[in-house]
């Protein structure tokens, strides 16, 4: 498991920013932090949080900063070169390619302070044995309904599809109605990373997945391949398009029900302030509704590190529902806060629907943690897009997965 980071490690020889130079020269009083910077305004509070550290706990941090596009990349440069920062932000999926290959420094839960967080946040801290990894801010996908469009095709407006089979029948009635450009759904098939944060949680749903405990793959097993027939079964009813185009359909009002993030409940105001809309939990398969795929970001020590000790000091008060619910009142799109006491604080419940998404979170997932799970990803998202589109069935789709990351793990 060690050497598939280090393998990625090896034919990678992109510089990491100079800044980082200076890890080399840290003294005890001085940490660097390696984190992403989603906004100016973000950046001006999470620096301002820094400041407050500093003067509280005498420790300088040099923030070094990294955007989506190419932050991977350059953790893994850095890593390589021996230049990684004491302190390093991951995304969720990231984690396990990180502590698989043995580059960052074990936690305990008293240091965690796992209590703190629901358990199922918790999944990408552990590898093995150990835990690696400290949640900081979580974010879902809910059920975005469309009232006009659900009223044009005699839908009562307290309706929210609780099923696979209701939401079928729904979008079915708005197909029937629908004027041109409407659709009663919008379904995901070719769109890297973002199939599987909305299909997965249909096989979770239906007692799947595809991968066991142990990380071998159960792509092929039978309650997966109904969750994709059922899937594929709301494509009449629908229109094929990439998420940011079905966000774009919806918040136009052209789309009856779409599965998406709290960005759309902040575009929504800004771009179609007309627009009728409402928000339900994702439908599962069976009653009782569904599950759905949580993603977030988690801070993490580096195994070399020379200041363990006031690293983890850094990360329990970045953590901390005190400063985490400063960077996430910042904006909607900032996430919920990983720790579940800073989840109740009034500000959600004043987003008018927001508090369906701290409900979501609590029936979410998020993805196997893997070392190898961005081609799991992948293959998992083929076999998606093959059915969707009719050039294999269900069966056929998810056994060619099944068949193609066997023979990837084993090598």
């Amino acid at each position: 498991m060690k050497s598939t980071l280090a393998t990625l490690f090896s034919l990678l020889s992109i510089f990491f920013i100079t800044s980082c130079s200076s890890r080399q020269e840290n003294d005890n009083t001085s940490l660097t932090f390696g984190c992403f910077l989603n906004s100016p305004k973000y950046q001006k509070e999470l620096q301002a949080l820094l400041q407050e550290f500093e003067k509280n706990e005498g420790i300088k941090v040099e923030m070094i900063g990294l955007n989506w596009s190419d932050g991977k990349t350059k953790l893994i440069s850095a890593y390589n070169a021996g230049t990684q920062p004491d302190i390093v932000e991951l995304g969720s999926d990231w984690v396990a390619q990180f502590s698989g290959g043995g580059v960052l420094e074990p936690l305990s839960r008293d240091e965690i302070q796992t209590k703190r967080f629901l358990e199922n946040a918790l999944a990408p801290s552990k590898w093995g044995d150990s835990m690696y990894a400290v949640p900081w801010v979580l974010s879902t996908r809910i059920l975005f309904i469309n009232r006009q469009l659900c009223k044009k095709a005699g839908i009562a407006d307290s309706t929210v599809p609780n099923t696979i089979s209701d939401l079928k029948q729904y979008a079915s009635a708005i197909t029937n109605v629908a004027s041109a450009g409407e659709y009663g759904i919008g379904i995901i098939s070719q769109d890297a990373h973002q199939v599987y944060k909305r299909v997965l949680p249909i096989f979770w749903s239906n007692s799947g997945d595809i991968l066991d405990k142990k990380g071998n793959p159960t792509f092929d097993l039978p309650q997966n391949i109904d969750a994709l027939q059922q899937y594929v079964s709301l494509v009449p009813f629908g229109i094929i398009e990439s998420s940011k185009q079905l966000d774009d359909k919806f918040i136009k009002g052209k789309l009856g029900f779409w599965v998406s993030g709290p960005w759309l409940l902040e575009k929504i105001p800004q771009l179609n302030p007309n627009l009728q809309f409402s928000l339900g939990l994702v439908p599962g398969i069976h009653s009782g509704g569904g599950l759905s795929f949580t993603g977030g970001d988690y801070l993490c020590i580096s195994k070399s590190s020379k200041n363990r000790a006031k690293s983890l000091k850094l990360i329990q008060f970045l953590t901390s529902s005190k400063s985490t619910l400063r960077l996430c009142k910042l904006s909607i799109t900032a996430g919920i806060p990983a720790d579940t006491s800073a989840q109740s604080d009034p500000f959600f419940s004043s987003i008018n629907g927001f508090p369906v998404f701290i409900e979501q979170l609590k029936k979410s997932r998020l993805s196997s943690v893997h070392p190898k799970w961005l081609d799991i990803e992948a293959a998992y998202e083929l076999a998606v897009s093959q059915a969707v589109y009719g050039t294999k069935s269900a069966t056929e789709a998810l056994h060619e997965a099944q068949t193609s990351v066997t023979s990837l793990l084993l090598h």
